[in-house]
């Protein structure tokens, strides 16, 4: 069936037209000149033979044709919006699967950023404590922890984990410490294995017993007890990087050693790589490119 139907590229003008009542104020919403706006209304006009809208010294005023055109024009393209939403809707989300501490202490404090850049891509983070294997299949993208046993053409690596001692400015009397003052803190352990001060001891030549302290589940857990003042935690550079430049946590002991474990981009190798995952696997890389330098600063 043929329809008779006059350009919709002038509707779109009009509809805005209509609902700002004003030319300039409708060039900024649709991005283009007020001249394209104006020219494409008197397309509209000399398409349909009716005045939709009165030019006075005061600005636009809306004729009856114009407000009862408005009107019809409306409902129509937000029934074709929403005929079109749940369509855009899968294909301009991205899943991303992140360790729970990563999206906390790096990922969602810079999300906003690339959504002030990108406002139609929706971005879905969730957290699990468990990495991302090769079956997942609903997610697009996924940060992992590993020492990289996926295949190199899924992987991309963001930076290699280097681990130091940090802790509340006020516990140990805010001074550079001793392995002496260590011995006596309380340790908060990431995560009950309490693996990362066992490697950071034998690492680092410190004479510290790994085994005592506090038990957490996540990074992001010990992190929080040791701003609370609660004892020394052993963390991730990069992931304790904002809080130190923050005045949240200092370094009382200036030794990070590396653990031999990264972090990782993966993408599922049976996902289609649309142009919004490949905006935000872009973001993600670049904005990530600086990690590899923190380590210099904390260094021995």
């Amino acid at each position: 069936m043929t329809r008779r139907l006059p350009s919709l590229n002038a509707l779109r003008c009009f509809e805005i037209v209509a609902a700002e009542l004003s030319i300039k104020k409708a060039a900024l919403a649709l991005h283009v000149s007020e001249s394209a706006v104006s020219r494409q209304v008197r397309i509209l006009e000399e398409q349909l033979g009716a005045q939709l809208f009165l030019r006075n010294h005061n600005g636009l005023e809306i004729t009856d044709a114009g407000q009862r055109l408005a009107v019809s024009v409306k409902e129509a393209f937000d029934h074709i919006a929403n005929a079109v939403n749940p369509f855009q809707n899968d294909r301009e989300a991205v899943t991303i699967k992140v360790l729970p501490t990563f999206a906390l202490r790096w990922l969602l404090p810079r999300l906003r950023s690339f959504q002030e850049r990108h406002p139609l891509i929706k971005v879905n983070v969730q957290t699990r404590l468990n990495d991302m294997t090769l079956n997942d299949t609903d997610a697009d993208l996924g940060i992992r922890y590993g020492v990289g046993n996926w295949p190199r053409d899924y992987t991309t690596e963001l930076y290699a984990e280097w681990i130091l001692p940090v802790c509340a400015p006020g516990y140990l009397a805010g001074r550079q410490a001793s392995e002496t003052d260590l011995a006596q803190a309380t340790l908060l352990h990431p995560l009950p294995d309490r693996q990362d001060w066992a490697t950071w001891t034998e690492k680092s030549g410190a004479n510290l017993d790994p085994r005592s302290g506090l038990d957490f589940d996540a990074l992001d857990m010990a992190l929080s007890a040791a701003e609370a003042g609660l004892g020394v935690a052993m963390t991730d550079v990069v992931l304790a990087h904002e809080a130190i430049q923050a005045g949240r946590l200092v370094v009382p002991l200036r030794k990070a050693v590396p653990t031999g474990a990264s972090y990782y981009l993966v993408r599922p190798p049976d996902m289609r790589r649309r142009r919004e995952v490949k905006l935000v696997d872009e973001w993600i890389c670049d904005e990530i490119s600086s990690a590899r330098d923190l380590v210099r600063l904390y260094a021995a």
